[in-house]
């Protein structure tokens, strides 16, 4: 009796190691399966852009049309066509107006935060619950809201096409979120470094220059790489307000880099490519940086 017990329980061991195993193995190929979907067109990009066309293969025909011409497609890998995008007079001149934009509007954008950030965090003042959460929805209005007034009143003023115009209008997109994550820095701070700095009779003003600013140093440079990131992937708000003069990394490899310039007036797929590519490894390399501290910044912000 005890061995026909044993010999059951052992075989309800087995299946029930079976039915994990199987289950497992299942969740991985979902798991596979989800992340190829997710990352299909990136790897697409990357891959076409190093002159490895899967187009053909994948489509169960030895050549797909392009064009209407027929094209054979293949792997013949090649870094030629990342070297002719750095290259091309037009990327390079897109990259450094996209830091240019971005330097101004994290500027402004940071003198303004701060303090506010400071206040709202640290000093009771009438009203501060009602402007957080108003700048919180800042940050929910479509861009295409503003877009149309803007345009009119940048034309009327004289300041389309401009760097300057362009930075001021970035502060729809990263205002609110600079304020949100530094007030979540400076919440962060324990109220007794707060009342020890006021023990000594220093003022607001110094215990916030002294005291609570260099703490809060690696929060605005998180800050600062966040708001990076969302001006480098805009497209909305630069491709409205923006031409030749002050083009940004994200409008000009959509339209082709062929902005106002006669080296490059034709869309090469291959060199298209490989300038999306290089587009967005610069934001996936700051996030993949400063991942661990985005929940800690946003949390904090949204638990006080």
């Amino acid at each position: 009796m005890t061995e026909k017990t044993t010999s059951g329980s052992a075989k309800s061991y087995d299946r029930t190691r079976r039915r994990l195993r199987t289950r497992r193995i299942l969740l991985y190929v979902v798991a596979v399966l989800a992340a190829l979907y997710s990352f299909w067109p990136i790897m697409t990009t990357a891959l076409e852009g190093y002159n490895i066309d899967l187009a053909a293969i994948f489509s169960g025909r030895a050549f797909r049309l392009v064009g209407g011409l027929r094209y054979n497609g293949g792997i013949y890998p090649s870094a030629i066509y990342y070297l002719q995008s750095l290259g091309v007079e037009a990327y390079p001149r897109l990259v450094v107006d996209t830091l240019i934009v971005a330097a101004l509007s994290i500027s402004i954008a940071l003198l303004v935060g701060i303090p506010v950030a400071y206040v709202l965090a640290r000093i009771d003042v009438r009203g501060k619950t009602l402007v957080s959460y108003l700048l919180l929805a800042l940050r929910t209005v479509s861009q295409y809201v503003v877009i149309i007034p803007l345009y009119i009143a940048y034309s009327e003023l004289g300041i389309y096409d401009s760097f300057t115009g362009i930075a001021l209008a970035e502060q729809v997109l990263i205002l609110s979120v600079v304020v949100w994550m530094l007030r979540g820095f400076f919440a962060d701070i324990p109220r007794d470094v707060y009342e020890a700095a006021t023990v000594f009779g220093k003022r607001e003003w110094e215990v916030f220059r002294r005291v609570i600013f260099p703490m809060v140093v690696p929060g605005v440079v998180v800050t600062t790489m966040f708001a990076l990131v969302l001006l480098w992937n805009d497209f909305i708000i630069a491709d409205a307000l923006t031409g030749a003069a002050t083009r940004t990394v994200a409008v000009g490899v959509w339209e082709g880099l062929a902005i106002n310039q006669l080296s490059f007036s034709a869309v090469a797929w291959d060199t298209l490519n490989a300038a999306g590519t290089l587009a967005y490894i610069p934001a996936a390399v700051v996030m993949l940086l400063i991942k661990r501290y985005l929940a800690k910044g946003f949390s904090l912000g949204l638990a006080r």
